[in-house]
C-alpha cells in the first residue's frame, strides 16, 4: 500500500469482509464532486466498511487529471479536497503481477479505461463499477472469463443490496 488507509472503517469482528470494488473515474466524480443520489449508497458502503474501493496509482492519476477539466472550474471543485476524499474512501494498492501465462484481457474500445479492467482483475475485485459504455459492453465476458462483474452504479447497488440500507437508486449508462 502506498499512503492510504486500508479501509475507511474495518468491518467489526464476526462481520462479513468488505466487498472489494474498483470504481471508474466517472463514478468517483459522481460520489465526490456531484454527490449524485444514485451513488450515495456506494459512498455509504465505503464509509461503513461494507465496500472496499481499490485504486492504484494509474487510476488515481486519471481522477486527478480529470479534475483539471474546464467544466469543473466553474463548479467550485476543490481539487485537494476531492483527492483527500479518495484517500479517505479508497485503498491504494500496487496490484500483483499476473503470471506470464495469464489469459490477456480483451482490449477496451476506450483505451483510457483499460487500466480499470486491469486493476479489477489483478486486485481480485468482485466488481468494476462504471458508466462508460465501452467498459459495460465487456461485462458478460469479464464475469465469464475473468471472475469479476462490471455494472453501472444502479445495477451494482441493487445487486449488492446496498439499496436496502440507502434508499432507491437508478441511473442510465453514459
Amino acid at each position: 500500500m502506498t499512503g492510504f488507509p486500508p479501509s475507511p472503517s474495518p468491518a467489526p469482528s464476526g462481520a462479513l469482509a468488505a466487498l472489494p470494488v474498483v470504481l471508474d473515474s466517472n463514478v468517483w466524480l459522481d460520489i465526490i464532486v456531484f454527490d449524485d443520489p444514485h451513488t450515495r449508497p456506494i459512498r455509504a458502503g465505503l464509509e461503513s466498511g461494507a465496500l472496499r474501493a481499490l485504486i492504484d496509482a494509474r487510476c488515481r492519476a486519471e481522477f486527478t487529471y480529470v479534475l483539471d477539466y474546464p467544466q469543473f472550474a466553474g463548479r467550485g471543485v476543490e481539487k485537494a479536497e476531492a483527492i483527500a476524499a479518495i484517500a479517505r474512501l479508497a485503498c491504494e494498492i500496487v496490484p500483483p503481477e499476473l503470471p506470464e501465462d495469464a489469459r490477456p484481457l480483451p482490449p477496451c474500445k476506450d483505451r483510457d479505461d483499460q487500466k480499470f479492467l486491469e486493476l479489477a482483475r489483478a486486485a481480485g475485485a468482485a466488481w468494476l463499477v462504471s458508466k462508460d459504455r465501452a467498459v459495460l459492453k465487456l461485462a458478460r465476458r469479464m464475469a465469464r472469463d475473468f471472475g469479476f462483474r462490471v455494472a453501472t452504479p444502479a445495477v451494482f447497488v441493487a445487486e449488492t443490496g446496498l439499496a436496502a440500507t440507502s434508499g432507491p437508486a437508478t441511473d442510465n449508462p453514459a
